[in-house]
């Protein structure tokens, strides 16, 4: 699909399992300071070494679930998981669990902390859930993390479903709320930094 805003025209497409390089290293663009990653992986030159892999294991559990989307240059990317759909099967958890300690190392800990921290404060009426949503440094600005929300939330509200996410950064929730999310809560991780819950009832 192509979709266009008064900044840029860009072709939004679902991504495949051929493009986890591609959506792994945006992911890594987008995500390498945030202050979740950060709190993840505290050390700067070991984070910088391990996110392409960790954001690699994050791509292949959501792209099965056909809601993983790529901007057509490469420099944005969305993971949504839909309304009522576990993330991992019950017998994906333990591979899971084994691949994330093999590439997190000493850090993993804090990643199941984190996971379990989400499910934890999770809304329980169904909603398609926003997990990550990336643009490259170098292209933000441009309106590429609109375009890349738009076709989804238009078609949440055709079926009347919500949407929900975690914003990292008060820049994050401004452009949220920008689409109509509302603040519902705020989470501090812990030992960590704060989140933003956000909802977006149907329109």
């Amino acid at each position: 699909m192509t979709i266009t805003n008064s900044k840029t025209h860009v072709a939004v497409r679902k991504a495949g399992a051929s493009d986890r390089a591609t959506a792994s290293a945006v992911l890594t663009a987008g995500f390498l300071d945030d202050p979740v990653t950060e709190w993840l992986v505290p050390d700067q030159r070991r984070r910088a070494e391990i996110a392409p892999a960790m954001f690699g294991l994050y791509f292949d559990a959501f792209q099965p679930h056909g809601e993983t989307y790529l901007t057509d240059d490469g420099a944005g990317t969305a993971l949504w998981l839909p309304p009522g759909r576990e993330l991992l099967a019950p017998d994906q958890l333990e591979e899971f669990g084994v691949r994330v300690q093999q590439v997190a190392g000493p850090d993993a800990g804090r990643v199941f902390e984190l996971g379990e921290f989400f499910d934890a404060h999770a809304p329980a009426e169904p909603h398609w859930h926003l997990q990550l949503l990336a643009v490259r440094p170098d292209h933000q600005g441009r309106g590429l993390g609109s375009v890349l929300l738009n076709d989804l939330l238009y078609r949440a509200d055709r079926v009347g479903d919500a949407a929900y996410l975690e914003a990292t950064t008060l820049r994050n929730r401004a452009l949220y709320e920008r689409h109509r999310f509302e603040c519902i809560g705020r989470i501090v991780v812990p030992d960590g930094p704060p989140l933003w819950q956000m909802w977006r009832s149907p329109r």
